[in-house]
């Protein structure tokens, strides 16, 4: 494959698709764009720009990546649709509001999009759901995730804790259960909001109801808690067995395990993992960039990239009334 054009836009979480990329070997040029960036330590190797407007302008892009605020990824989808530059790979982080999805929805199919919902390119995650058929059998689910978001230690508010700008639980993190959920279970409906609680008017709590196929689910989540805890437990309602996937450490993504019938530990092979496990998981996503941006994971990303904003937009509205 020849070697691409790439340029990031956005340098807070865009470090680590910075990192990801040059460590894939896969571009002839990189570019970041950021209006503080030449107040960061970043490789003379790659080119840095002020606007992205400009950089969108001026240099030759084959791949682009939006790593920024929900807001300006809205400002940069309109300047491209706009300006009809329509690069051949683009790469979204989340969360998205309503109006970017309906400007995408415009792009024309020349323009492959991804959202990234990093586990779904997580190896893990992807066998659970290769061992999980939805069509041959009922299953229903029990889905945790507790952690503490950084708000809760520091007191600093930023767009993260503003649901108005595309932050707070349901926007900001909520996302990620539900592409997780929508991956192995399509066609879910919402039941009711069984729980929710606040703190200083921040939703920090929810349980879900959910229905599939005529089975109960149940879906709690919590960024205000002392535990650290993801799960997401599959019960096989005819036979009783489940395979369960979970991770009760700080790590946002390493330290997952798999559990068939809460005893058998699925082993794998071992990783290098620094940090948390983001940064490798991009990188594979930077190195196989055939795979991700064509045939089944393309479309199946899109789907369920649309599947799941619709039903946050419900859990929005079904929060709000109650």
């Amino acid at each position: 494959m020849t070697k691409l054009n790439l340029l990031i836009i956005g340098s807070n979480f865009g470090k680590y698709h910075l990192k990801s990329s040059l460590k894939s070997k896969k571009f002839e040029n990189i570019s970041i764009s950021s209006p503080n960036i030449l107040k960061k330590r970043i490789s003379k190797n790659v080119h840095k720009f002020k606007n992205f407007k400009f950089a969108l302008k001026s240099t030759k892009i084959d791949m682009l990546t939006v790593v920024t605020k929900p807001n300006i990824q809205n400002n940069v989808l309109k300047f491209i649709y706009k300006e009809k530059i329509f690069p051949k790979l683009i790469f979204l982080e989340k969360p998205i509001f309503n109006s970017s999805l309906d400007i995408i929805k415009k792009f024309p199919k020349k323009s492959k999009i991804i959202t990234n919902f990093i586990f779904a390119f997580d190896k893990k995650w992807n066998y659970l759901k290769n061992k999980i058929n939805v069509k041959k059998s009922n299953y229903k689910f029990e889905y945790e995730w507790y952690f503490k978001q950084a708000y809760f230690k520091n007191n600093r508010q930023t767009w993260k804790t503003k649901p108005s700008k595309g932050g707070g639980l349901i926007n900001y993190y909520l996302p990620h259960a539900i592409y997780n959920i929508l991956n192995i279970f399509e066609n879910i409906k919402i039941i009711k909001i069984n729980k929710k609680k606040y703190y200083k008017n921040i939703l920090i709590y929810l349980e879900v109801i959910f229905i599939h196929k005529g089975e109960i689910s149940i879906l709690k989540i919590n960024n205000n808690s002392d535990k650290n805890l993801h799960k997401f437990k599959i019960i096989n309602t005819k036979n009783n067995n489940s395979y369960e996937i979970h991770n009760n450490t700080k790590k946002w993504l390493s330290n997952f395990q798999i559990v068939k019938n809460n005893n058998k530990i699925i082993k794998f092979k071992k990783e290098r993992i620094k940090n948390d496990g983001r940064e490798e998981v991009l990188e594979k996503v930077y190195s196989k960039i055939k795979y991700f941006f064509h045939g089944k994971f393309l479309d199946s990303n899109r789907s369920l990239t649309y599947k799941t904003f619709k039903l946050i937009n419900k859990i929005n509205s079904k929060t709000n009334e109650t």
